[in-house]
């Protein structure tokens, strides 16, 4: 069974949510605990807690947070490039997991959000005379540790909405961003192995560290 809850920020398209119930002598009965759950999570988006927006919500966490300068100047490039273009109109409320995701996998297919839409990539906006410097926009899809980073990012903001009773359930806590890499060891051959260790014993002060007479 699935319940109707609006039209996805991202993608465009009707949003459902979906529930497998079992078959079995009670399935009636639990699927309608299903639906008024289900039911009582829309309820949630529609009517939040507060008309509070992604960028207001940010913009009060930034206000409080204990973060060193640095990151956060980091932080805040990160939201101002990639976060409130996209989503930061939208109310807290009606974020949900299935919107950070779609968000995320726009970033890594481009950055510049476009959709996979063709367009000239102007030099400066407005009118102008267009020279070599406007081009054809060519995709650049974000690294996938940016996007953790932005997700990492999110999860501290919505978290602190939860505290403050903005939002029932923090949606960053339910999104997956990009996995990390798979570790890689490359470990020397027996060989480099043997030539490291030899050119090694070369050395009088590595020599005097190992104890070695």
């Amino acid at each position: 069974m699935k319940v109707y809850a609006g039209v996805d920020p991202i993608r465009g398209k009707r949003h459902y949510l979906p529930e497998v119930i079992p078959a079995g002598r009670t399935a009636a009965e639990e699927a309608e605990k299903a639906r008024t759950r289900l039911l009582a999570q829309v309820d949630e988006r529609c009517n939040p807690r507060t008309r509070a927006t992604l960028d207001q919500l940010l913009d009060r966490w930034l206000e409080v947070a204990d973060i060193e300068a640095t990151t956060r100047m980091g932080y805040v490039n990160k939201l101002n490039k990639h976060v409130r273009p996209m989503l930061g109109k939208l109310p807290v409320g009606r974020l949900d997991a299935e919107t950070l995701e779609s968000f995320y996998a726009s970033l890594r297919r481009c950055r510049d959000w476009c959709s996979g839409k063709a367009y000239v990539k102007h030099r400066v906006e407005g009118e102008h005379t267009c020279t070599a410097k406007c081009r054809p926009h060519v995709c650049k899809p974000l690294s996938a540790s940016s996007v953790r980073q932005i997700h990492w990012i999110l999860s501290g903001a919505l978290s602190r909405a939860v505290r403050w009773r903005w939002i029932a359930v923090s949606p960053a806590s339910q999104a997956e961003p990009p996995a990390p890499p798979h570790p890689d060891p490359q470990p020397p051959s027996p060989a480099d192995a043997a030539r490291i260790v030899s050119e090694a014993w070369r050395d009088p002060d590595w020599v005097r560290w190992s104890g070695s007479p």
